[in-house]
């Protein structure tokens, strides 16, 4: 009898031991299963927490638009503004703006998750409104190739498309690699990048395009200067005399200010004929196409070598 006692006493504490393993495997599932909240620090240092993927963003900046359909987000954009016509779906987004001003009543009425600004194409007034108002800003500000990447990066984590996003940094790195492998150690080129004519304008050493002419084994010849976007003169250029000479401009067509240059015959990029003309879209936008438009400067500089 007492051995029988025994036998089912031991037989009962087995079975709540099991009990309790189980109900403690269950809440382990239970945890596990719960979404994680969604980190991200943006370009202006600010930490950013999602509980769950943001649907309904307003791209207050073309490059962001393009680089949000290149992680698969495209459809989680609900407003965009003025120029964001890449790719061809991106032109139908409602419009919020431009670089001019931005149509604070038109964003609101969106109900966006998540607003995402560049701080040198919107306006700090109008992104202070936007703040008040208890919108999330996400800041994007790329400046170097890694920057353009950790946006593709941060765009994928905020909508919860990071696998599409990984593979598009991958197809990044390597087209970026072959470019600095097959050009940055070839004999430097001295280049001006020309923004505007008037007032005359270019880029410091602190810009994307300015990184672009180092991995092509050049040079900006105003690299040094403190200015992101500083006035320069006629007359500080012919002392620099770059042997190449690119430009922009605002559209598709070659700015005829590009071809004003010919009137110094004594500047080596007239002599060779090294006045170049890149796409806007290519050259101005940190998206993966600047790629394109970087390929496109190396091989201009690599015939200013020969």
């Amino acid at each position: 009898m007492v051995f029988l006692l025994v036998r089912l006493m031991s037989f009962l504490v087995a079975v709540a031991l099991s009990v309790s393993v189980y109900s403690l495997s269950e809440q382990d599932s239970a945890l596990e299963s719960e979404p994680k909240p969604i980190i991200v620090i943006d370009d202006d240092e600010q930490k950013h927490v999602f509980e769950q993927p943001v649907t309904r963003i307003v791209s207050l900046m073309p490059h962001a638009t393009e680089l949000l359909f290149e992680v698969g987000a495209g459809k989680n954009i609900v407003g965009a503004v003025q120029y964001s016509d890449y790719p061809e779906a991106a032109k139908s987004i409602p419009r919020v703006g431009g670089y001019s001003a931005l149509n604070i009543e038109a964003i609101v009425a969106l109900e966006p998750d998540l607003l995402i600004a560049w701080p040198e194409g919107n306006r700090n007034r109008e992104l202070d409104r936007l703040k008040a108002l208890g919108l999330p800003i996400l800041v994007s500000d790329p400046r170097e190739f890694d920057d353009i990447a950790n946006a593709l990066t941060m765009y994928g984590k905020v909508t919860g498309k990071e696998q599409q996003a990984a593979r598009a940094v991958a197809a990044f790195n390597k087209k970026l690699a072959r470019l600095r492998q097959t050009y940055s150690q070839q004999k430097e080129v001295s280049v001006f990048y020309q923004v505007w004519n008037s007032p005359l304008m270019t880029q410091n050493g602190n810009t994307f395009i300015s990184r672009a002419i180092e991995v092509c084994g050049g040079r900006n010849i105003f690299s040094d200067l403190p200015m992101t976007n500083p006035q320069v003169s006629i007359e500080s250029i012919l002392v620099q005399d770059p042997q190449v000479i690119v430009a922009s401009g605002m559209g598709q067509a070659r700015p005829e200010w590009l071809d004003d240059w010919r009137q110094y015959k004594t500047l080596q990029a007239v002599q060779k004929n090294q006045l170049y003309h890149i796409l806007p879209e290519l050259f101005q936008r940190p998206t993966s196409r600047f790629l394109v438009g970087t390929e496109q400067l190396c091989e201009a500089m690599e015939q200013a070598r020969n």
